[in-house]
């Protein structure tokens, strides 16, 4: 997505990053808050919310998470189990 266009979550895109082929992380301005939607392709989409005090901190924590999952070799198993951390963190 463009920077300045409109986002999934109905908000203007600030930023949308692209991970080595297979994530990507999109952070809108949505009125009085943002959001954070972050995808692993063909296996998870999330989407969190941030006020105007926390959201820079949340989108670094939530690309630094997905940048390691990426990176790291992991089972099926392994996988699934980060999901569910991941949407249950965030």
């Amino acid at each position: 997505m463009i920077p300045g266009t409109a986002g999934s979550e109905g908000g203007t895109v600030i930023a949308d990053e692209e991970y080595n082929g297979g994530c990507r992380i999109t952070l809108e301005k949505c009125g009085e808050h943002y959001a954070i939607t972050c995808g692993i392709y063909g296996a998870m989409v999330h989407t969190a919310y941030a006020d105007g005090e926390s959201f820079r901190a949340k989108y670094a924590e939530m690309k630094r998470d997905l940048q390691e999952f990426m990176d790291a070799g992991t089972t099926p198993e392994e996988e699934f189990a980060f999901y569910e951390r991941f949407c249950e963190r965030y």
